[in-house]
């Protein structure tokens, strides 16, 4: 009987010793102890160009890939070598024979060693056109090969969006959906890690504008323009693939039913790249916004403190009312979880800030406070309150926040009892969006998205801004917006005409 731990100790070792045989068995000279490195190399260039329908894998064509390998790797071979190096990925030990490797791996099942035969690459029939006389034979990877790349993928992150997306499509043209929706959750998954990425480098840089030279020292930056295209060209990828639902009905039941989560998946991960490539490219634009018009941020540093302005002219000097409030003072300092404080010292530059003495005096009159109520989100209310907002932007294409001074105190109480309100206004101030109308929420969505959205399902006019640009800036010589304790500087939102 076999135990759990034994339990397919036979498949195991088949991709163990496939990963182990690769780039051995061959005579490259001075090339010989990175035999391994450049055999994976060039596998990941063929299974590049395999799944990107690129016939150029002809035994000539992976020469000239090994040789472009060993010039990248800054190594030296000359073309003996290099044919010597492709000869034994395609074959084992002598080429003449053609033969498929083989080494003997223990089976669990029959305990005796059982002979493994396998090969990484193969002809690919349908490329190669074998009835033709003097065709190209082309070759692909093997199942053994594939195995060895999606190891290292799950492992390291090997694929690239782009690689993954058109690894999606060929699952999908082959009508294999199982594989399909594991990729399709990849792609969820991958796109999901770079939407946070853009979001904490957003974050960075309104904190700390420095890091926009710290990341370009440590990355090659590309142009926008370059940066639009890669997304023009993934987002083709998604047209394509969607393309294929049409065909679906020609499944069987159990397939189709496959197929349609497949393509539900599928929605949400092309919504999830529409609201990465949106971050990106307004990532690039707040560095040359922050560059132009605050470039004194780059040198400028904090002088406060908090020995000197808060422990030593404060605490020491005049005490605090309760002993317990020490611990309110510290705990700050030395808690894992630092409470978010939304980043806009930079565009609230207009806005009215206490003198220190102020200051001083709050933190001597510090008492302990009671726990916040979290008011929740009523987006009912909020998307009634913004429909007057959104009224003005179709009508006159812009919008003044300080109109909302004009309101009665009954509705400026409405507005105030939602803070998601306040944060919707400055979203709007800081960023230029794209309006699209979402099928499907999702916890990254912007949540500019969700209430124009909310807006078009309460009134059809409201899609007429579907595919509009929406930005905003501050008018110089209007009155700000003074709500109470409330101050908003007079930013004025606009419809970018086409």
């Amino acid at each position: 009987m076999v135990d759990q731990v034994s339990k397919g100790f036979f498949d195991r070792m088949k991709k163990i010793n496939a990963i182990r045989m690769l780039g051995t068995g061959m005579d490259l000279g001075e090339l010989q102890p990175y035999a391994h490195e450049i055999s994976f190399h060039l596998l990941l260039k063929i299974f590049r160009r395999e799944i990107t329908n690129n016939i150029n894998r002809s035994r000539n064509d992976l020469i000239a890939m090994a040789d472009s390998t060993i010039k990248e790797m800054e190594l030296e071979a000359d073309l003996q070598t290099i044919e010597r190096l492709v000869d034994g990925i395609l074959w084992y030990q002598k080429p003449a024979m053609q033969d498929p490797f083989s080494c003997q791996v223990y089976s669990e099942e029959s305990g005796e060693h059982e002979e493994f035969r396998f090969r990484y690459l193969i002809i690919d029939r349908e490329a190669s056109d074998l009835e033709r006389a003097g065709s190209r034979i082309i070759y692909m990877l093997t199942d053994i090969a594939h195995e060895m790349i999606f190891i290292t993928r799950e492992i390291l992150e090997e694929f690239g969006f782009d690689l993954e997306q058109f690894y999606t499509l060929q699952l999908i043209k082959s009508g294999n959906f199982n594989e399909a929706q594991s990729s399709v959750g990849n792609l969820i998954a991958r796109v999901r890690t770079l939407i946070k990425r853009q979001r904490d480098l957003q974050q960075d840089i309104l904190r700390n504008p420095q890091v926009i030279f710290i990341n370009r020292q440590n990355k090659n930056r590309r142009t926008e323009e370059e940066v639009r295209e890669q997304f023009a060209d993934e987002k083709r990828v998604f047209e394509d693939m969607f393309s294929w639902r049409d065909r679906l009905s020609s499944f069987p039941e159990e397939k189709r039913q496959e197929g349609e989560r497949v393509f539900k998946d599928l929605e949400q991960a092309r919504m999830l790249h529409d609201e990465l490539a949106r971050l990106v490219i307004e990532n690039m634009a707040l560095e040359v916004r922050i560059r132009v018009e605050h470039p004194d941020s780059f040198w400028q540093t904090s002088r406060l403190t908090f020995k000197k302005d808060f422990w030593q002219n404060i605490v020491v000097k005049n005490g605090l009312p309760e002993f317990d409030l020490l611990e309110d003072l510290l705990s700050p300092l030395f808690s894992p979880e630092i409470e978010f404080i939304y980043p806009m010292d930079w565009a609230w530059e207009e806005q009215t800030i206490s003198s220190t003495d102020e200051q001083i005096e709050e933190i001597k009159g510090v008492v302990e406070g009671e726990e916040r109520e979290i008011i929740p989100v009523n987006w009912e209310l909020i998307v009634e309150l913004w429909k007057p907002v959104f009224d003005r932007l179709i009508e006159e294409g812009s919008f003044a926040i300080n109109n909302l001074q004009e309101i009665e105190e009954t509705e400026q109480q409405r507005w105030l009892s939602q803070p998601k309100n306040i944060e919707l206004f400055m979203m709007f101030a800081i960023t230029e969006i794209t309006l699209m109308e979402v099928e499907q929420f999702y916890d990254e969505m912007d949540e500019r998205l969700l209430l124009f959205t909310k807006l078009c399902q309460s009134d059809e006019k409201y899609r007429q801004l579907i595919d509009k640009k929406i930005f905003s800036r501050i008018e110089e010589d209007a009155e700000p917006l003074y709500w109470n304790e409330l101050f908003i500087s007079p930013y004025r939102i606009y419809v970018k005409e086409d």
